[in-house]
């Protein structure tokens, strides 16, 4: 049977190693909207752009919209996918060296103190993983906006 020590360290690995699944998952989603913005922006270029068009100041400002949502993804897909300081586990030599500076080798203050670490090395990860959720909302809407906009000027343009 787990003890209750062993199991809070258990615990503590899972949030970090889910945290870690969820960063993978967040980038991957904006590597897909960026596909969707490319596709989307090749796909209305020609409709829009052809025959002294775009012209008249309603197919000029939706081609504007279009294209101020088309740089939004562009922009916040790069900043979700560079790279950021996360860490997803504890240093052993050093978290050896703080047990042994701290008299803590026994069990179960060893399995407590790491869970400790895991929990906080998740709780630093928390801002910047928000961040790069919010990138994610803003990338998402600024698709919507290039759709919007590319659709409308390629309609009005036709």
């Amino acid at each position: 049977m787990v003890s209750f020590e062993e199991r809070i360290y258990e615990l503590g690995t899972a949030a970090l190693a889910d945290q870690e699944h969820q960063v993978g998952e967040l980038r991957l989603r904006g590597s897909t909207l960026l596909a969707a913005g490319v596709l989307i922006a090749s796909l209305l270029a020609k409709p829009i752009f052809h025959d002294g068009h775009p012209s008249g100041w309603l197919e000029i400002s939706a081609t504007t919209l279009g294209l101020v949502g088309c740089g939004g993804v562009l922009l916040f897909v790069v900043l979700l996918l560079r790279p950021t300081e996360l860490g997803f586990s504890v240093k052993a030599t050093a978290t050896y060296k703080s047990l042994w500076e701290q008299d803590i080798t026994e069990q179960p203050m060893v399995d407590i103190v790491l869970a400790e670490a895991f929990e906080a090395r998740r709780d630093e990860n928390t801002a910047a993983f928000n961040r790069l959720g919010l990138y994610l909302a803003i990338a998402l809407g600024s698709l919507m906006l290039e759709a919007t906009g590319l659709a409308i000027a390629a309609a009005l343009s036709s």
